[in-house]
């Protein structure tokens, strides 16, 4: 399936189709269940940690984190307006591809995740407007602010035009196919979730940093213990849509690190606090929501996965150089402007000097703890006032770490074990630095694109 087959989906669905209902089995009939799934759990734990393994790979996540870069240089890659799904045939999907899951739970949970899901326009009406001013490239991938909106409305245009949203609609639509794939039955259009209204106050948008990131953390680790408990083209697909909150995780913790400097304890209470306001939130709101949580077992695979992805994700924010963010998220944008009414002069001029703030704010790293932002200042000037040094070491020593863009790799062992034994902590620094913000650049999927 490519990622433009499923945005009708839900309209394609044969209006005769008895009403999906979250239902639980009788009481004997889920007690053998979850027995089945505890006598599976090591097993399921250990696909857990595989996808895991090797879908928050560095080289994966630098290829997450730089297709942001790619989508603002206006590239014509595909790659850059819409991750490419892994094709897959949902007319295959039955009830025999859910492995140590009862397929009511599969059901139930894709359930919950659609109506989740379901009110994109509102989630990217809510990035668009939020993040206008506190970071705004991430804004501009994410949606479309409150007067973009209004002017998109009002003349017919597309509701939004970024990866994050060709890539978000598409997973309700897909949630849905299943549920009638597995269970023969359809889920209504009617949705109990109601978006919050967010403002572009600097409150709001730091608020709406942790909690964009804390639905992609749990998302991203749901839909992975989903698939870990599919086969076949169910596998694939629940794997298809973890890849994309993957990404999105991916981008939104740079942006975290970018906006507020290295804090991994910080972030991960802002996530867990932010996580759990999000759970019981669903509780209260979701169909059948008072059995979320009920089977034990799955809650301990659910909790598991997110301290696994959590991991994952920390050890790879420590590797990505201020350097990086500062090309990925700062550098100008090639995309055209969207389109937008002609604001009054005091509005104009009143968010112009709001940009501009904001721009000094993240040059200055203010909102960092201050050792950081001394320790990470004081590098900035080194890296400027060495640049010609570092640049000839890199050159003459390293031949521009030609061979190293994997990291991990042999190649990338050999040029850390030679930086190590180099003078200098600053500059030892620096050219790890420079051998990441090579890495970044040249991520898998540009090597690939390059070989064809």
């Amino acid at each position: 399936m490519t990622s433009g087959a499923t945005s009708d989906l839900r309209d394609a669905v044969p209006p005769t189709r008895p009403r999906y209902a979250p239902v639980k089995p009788p009481g004997t009939s889920r007690r053998r269940a979850v027995l089945r799934q505890v006598l599976r759990l090591p097993k399921t734990l250990a696909t857990i940690a595989s996808i895991a393994a090797e879908d928050y790979a560095i080289g994966a996540l630098d290829d997450h984190l730089w297709s942001f870069r790619g989508f603002h240089d206006g590239a014509e890659d595909p790659h850059y307006r819409s991750r490419q799904w892994r094709k897959v045939r949902l007319g295959a999907i039955d009830a025999r591809d859910v492995r140590g899951l009862s397929v009511w739970e599969m059901a139930f949970m894709l359930n919950v995740a659609r109506e989740i899901e379901e009110p994109i326009v509102e989630y990217s009406h809510q990035n668009g407007e939020g993040l206008r001013f506190l970071l705004p490239s991430l804004a501009r991938f994410l949606g479309k602010n409150e007067e973009e909106a209004a002017y998109a409305a009002s003349h017919d245009l597309p509701w939004c035009e970024s990866p994050w949203c060709a890539e978000e609609r598409r997973h309700a639509a897909v949630f849905s196919r299943i549920i009638e794939r597995l269970t023969g039955t359809s889920p209504g259009r009617d949705n109990p979730n109601q978006p919050k209204i967010v403002t572009s106050s600097e409150d709001d948008a730091v608020r709406l940093v942790i909690s964009r990131q804390a639905a992609e953390w749990n998302s991203s680790s749901t839909y992975i213990v989903m698939a870990a408990h599919a086969t076949g083209d169910l596998h694939h697909v629940l794997d298809n849509v973890a890849r994309d909150e993957i990404k999105h995780l991916a981008i939104l913790g740079a942006a975290d690190r970018y906006l507020f400097g290295p804090r991994r304890w910080r972030r991960f209470a802002d996530l867990l606090r932010e996580s759990l306001r999000q759970y019981r939130g669903h509780r209260r709101r979701r169909s059948g929501g008072e059995m979320m949580g009920t089977n034990a077992v799955t809650a301990f695979e659910v909790v598991a996965t997110h301290l696994l992805v959590e991991r994952h994700v920390r050890q790879w924010l420590e590797t990505v150089p201020l350097s990086t963010l500062e090309a990925v998220f700062e550098a100008p944008s090639r995309l055209p402007e969207i389109a937008v009414g002609k604001l009054p002069p005091e509005l104009r001029t009143q968010a112009e000097t709001t940009l501009k703030n904001g721009a000094e704010k993240r040059a200055g790293l203010s909102r960092w703890e201050p050792r950081r932002r001394q320790l990470a200042l004081e590098q900035r000037t080194f890296e400027t006032d060495e640049a010609r040094a570092i640049e000839e070491i890199t050159r003459r020593e390293f031949d521009g770490f030609r061979g190293a863009e994997t990291p991990g790799a042999p190649a990338d062992k050999q040029a850390r074990k030679r930086i190590r034994m180099m003078g200098g902590r600053m500059m030892r620094a620096c050219l790890v630095d420079r051998l990441r913000d090579y890495q970044v650049r040249n991520n898998r999927h540009v090597l690939a694109r390059r070989t064809g």
